[in-house]
């Protein structure tokens, strides 16, 4: 690089476009244009600075989140972007997005037509770049997918949902294809955190696919080097404790209030669990949305990424930490995101995680100390959110969409579950009965509407063997609830009929009820389970140690 200014000079960007420099160099005072008396040009000065304030309010808003593209503008000063983001692409590593199993819809469109977007969060085990460190020195592969996050973000793209997936929770496994082609078969009530094994970060986001019926646009993954590198590039980041912490197993030794962490010590505060809470990796969860939350609050401050010598270590960390699927394989197209992302605040992005139970009930020993997401709460939480309904308080995201809580685009055809009338579920009463040879069926669509509101019971005496479900109704007045429950059952239009006595409906299930109920999405519930706790990205309260309280048993 040439020229012809003192070494080590500042140059700067003018928001002006520099014609203020050019005037002074032409010998021209800042405020007078050249061969105008002052009182001529005074009007116009005024109106020029009304215009700057303006466009200095326009430029604040967009500079923030282009702030790394910026960054990237100073560095072609000096004949280098090109090399740079070929060097910041070279140290992205990617892989295909899915292991072969067909999505699930995308949520419905907002009256923009906009979607909301996934992005799957998955931290993993492997002790990659530790040098032997935190023992299991021979984990240096793809490890377990032990943080599994999605991100949710609203079609508006000014708020955002982080729903964290238990690590332990037992669940069914999709069958999933490696990207070397070796397909791993599906399995059946397995840990989550087993996964990456089984396929590697699509096989975790078609697992995670099947589970919360979201469909993933983008997946990142972060190991325990990328989250040291990540902390120490952003200069640490502050925590609050409400009791010290003091785990021996990820060695984390912190005292009561505020403490401030390096890039050791926020691997440490991730990691720890034994000392957190009931000592289980649910209770994990407290420690990582707070070191979350309080990494999106150093990054989105003011002057964090506008600063070059702040951004360039925050760029070069993150293109070194992460693996991310194909489609997001190059610095521009993560600086696009993060563009896409611009508006969302700390105070606008709801940390959540589904009700776990223990599985002290597991035939398999093995299996005992882990867990399983209680129904039907996971699945209205999980509803919820494809929904685009708020979490955390407030006005829906949903954008004015006609339908936000159905995600297909084509009309239903007629024989498919009726839209839900405006039924007060509170005050109906609904017996279910099992018309199949499938143990437990009444009991688990009781739970589901109970889950809704419903006053639902299972009920006995149905006959065996029924082909398709029915919903009855005994007077004209119960119609609308009747139709109600069918639409929350998945059931189609046609199952809704008047027979029966009595108040209440009743529900009798036939052999057409799993794959009607498999095909139909979830139930919108009318608002958040209450045993589902949510916490905003702003909140800087301290985080409880561990308390010798129990999961739900």
């Amino acid at each position: 690089m040439t020229s012809d200014q003192p070494t080590g000079a500042t140059h700067a960007i003018p928001v002006d476009g520099g014609r203020a420099a050019t005037r002074r160099r032409a010998g021209q005072e800042p405020g007078r244009a050249a061969g105008r008396a002052p009182e001529q040009t005074s009007g116009r000065a005024a109106g020029r600075g009304g215009r700057r304030r303006r466009r200095a309010t326009g430029v604040r808003r967009w500079l923030k989140p282009v702030a790394l593209t910026t960054g990237l503008l100073l560095v072609a000063g000096c004949g280098g972007a090109y090399l740079y983001i070929r060097h910041l692409d070279s140290n992205i590593q990617h892989a295909p997005l899915g292991a072969g199993n067909e999505p699930p819809p995308a949520g419905a469109a907002d009256a923009q037509g906009r979607v909301a977007m996934n992005i799957l969060v998955i931290g993993t085990d492997s002790r990659k770049g530790l040098n032997g460190a935190y023992g299991d020195r021979d984990n240096v592969g793809l490890g377990n997918n032990d943080v599994n996050i999605v991100l949710h973000v609203y079609p508006d793209r000014r708020a955002a949902v982080a729903i964290d997936l238990p690590r332990d929770s037992l669940i069914d496994h999709p069958k999933c294809v490696a990207p070397d082609g070796t397909v791993h078969p599906a399995r059946k009530h397995r840990p989550l955190n087993e996964a990456m094994s089984h396929g590697g970060p699509g096989c975790v986001q078609d697992t995670v696919q099947a589970i919360t019926k979201l469909k993933i646009d983008h997946w990142m993954v972060v190991n325990f080097e990328g989250v040291k590198q990540l902390t120490d590039a952003v200069g640490g980041v502050d925590v609050d404790l409400c009791t010290p912490v003091k785990d021996r197993e990820s060695q984390l030794d912190l005292p009561a209030g505020r403490s401030h962490l390096s890039g050791e010590q926020g691997l440490q505060f991730v990691r720890t669990r034994h000392a957190v809470q009931d000592g289980s990796s649910v209770g994990r969860f407290s420690m990582q949305r707070a070191f979350l939350a309080s990494l999106l609050r150093k990054v989105t401050a003011q002057g964090t990424l506008l600063d070059p010598t702040k951004a360039f270590p925050v760029v070069e960390a993150a293109t070194k930490s992460i693996t991310v699927d194909d489609a997001l394989a190059g610095t521009t197209k993560l600086v696009g995101l993060a563009t896409d992302l611009r508006n969302v605040k700390p105070s606008d992005v709801t940390f959540v995680q589904p009700v776990v139970e223990y599985t002290k009930d597991d035939p398999d020993p093995a299996l005992q100390e882990k867990a399983r997401m209680v129904q039907p709460q996971a699945d209205q939480l999980f509803a919820l959110v494809l929904a685009d309904r708020t979490l955390g308080g407030g006005e829906d995201h949903t954008g004015g969409s006609a339908a936000p809580s159905s995600p297909a685009a084509a009309p239903a055809p007629a024989s498919s579950a009726p839209a839900a009338p405006a039924v007060d579920p509170r005050g109906v009463t609904v017996t279910v009965l099992n018309g199949t040879t499938r143990p437990q069926l009444a009991t688990t669509a009781a739970k589901t509407l109970t889950g809704l509101g419903y006053q639902a019971k299972p009920g006995s005496g149905a006959p065996t063997g029924l082909a398709a479900s029915t919903v009855r109704y005994a007077q004209a007045d119960q119609k609308a609830a009747a139709q109600a429950v069918a639409a929350a059952l998945g059931l189609p239009a046609g199952s809704v009929a008047v027979g029966g006595g009595g108040r209440g409906v009743t529900v009798t299930l036939g052999a057409d009820f799993g794959s009607t109920a498999a095909a139909a999405p979830a139930p919108v519930p009318s608002a958040l389970p209450t045993d589902v706790k949510t916490h905003q990205g702003d909140d800087e309260s301290c985080t409880q140690a561990k308390t010798g309280g129990a999961l739900k048993q």
